[in-house]
């Protein structure tokens, strides 16, 4: 299917949204994802003009395929995306995948984000305000320094308005922000879940991010005895 560029925008330093107007309708559910196939590259990529992204729109958003990324240098097919014009055509194929929320869950959920492991949480936190839905979730967020925090301004908007929406960010280096922080400090472990999650033994966890943070957040819920079928994870790879 071809996907139209129709718009940029910057979401948090080296970040960006790219959103795509399909030729056709396109169904999806939250957290699932979507591959996208330039015509060509300006840059050499060793892994091809193909990728996957997770969807970081909602449906309830209309027909308009979202996808947000960290733009790095050694990506030749980021590099390309980004200097695509307004208008350009690629290809899309999807959806596809099962890192789902059920809108009939009402959890309570744990989600817990890496970086730009956010893009599927923001994509169902979103689906769950516009839908007014009670489904219970408390998001942890973690970045390197508030700078990197994607999404931020919206998620803290949906915490406010939605009590429903819980939020909390964690910074592990402050020290490099230019921003005063105040909030958590340091990665996700035992302590600071303890601290934002009082009652472990209900929710249904689900991890995103890439593969040594999720194998961290991994051993910290088996030292906090959450059996393997209560958690969900995601892992981005190569991103």
């Amino acid at each position: 299917m071809k996907l139209k560029l129709v718009k940029k925008d910057l979401e948090a330093v080296g970040t960006k949204s790219f959103f795509w107007e399909p030729e056709n309708q396109v169904s999806y559910l939250p957290g699932q994802y979507y591959y996208f196939t330039l015509p060509e590259l300006k840059y050499p990529d060793p892994r091809g003009a193909t990728r996957h992204f997770t969807i970081s729109s909602s449906p309830t958003e209309g027909n308009i395929l979202r996808f947000t990324t960290k733009i790095r240098e050694e990506s030749g097919f980021k590099k390309t995306v980004d200097e695509l014009e307004i208008g350009s055509v690629i290809e899309g194929e999807g959806p596809n995948g099962t890192f789902i929320l059920d809108d009939k869950d009402m959890g309570p959920h744990i989600f817990i984000a890496g970086g730009i492991g956010i893009t599927p949480f923001r994509s169902m936190i979103k689906n769950v305000c516009d839908k007014n839905l009670m489904t219970e979730i408390c998001l942890i967020y973690s970045n390197s320094t508030p700078e990197e925090i994607t999404f931020r301004k919206e998620l803290e908007v949906l915490s406010l308005s939605h009590k429903n929406i819980k939020v909390d960010f964690t910074v592990s280096h402050p020290e490099e922000s230019a921003e005063k922080w105040d909030g958590n400090i340091g990665r996700i472990d035992e302590n600071l879940i303890k601290n934002l999650v009082p009652d472990i033994a209900k929710p249904t966890w689900w991890i995103c991010g890439p593969p040594p943070m999720i194998d961290g957040v991994e051993a910290v819920l088996g030292k906090l005895n959450i059996s393997t079928g209560r958690v969900k994870t995601e892992k981005f790879t190569g991103y």
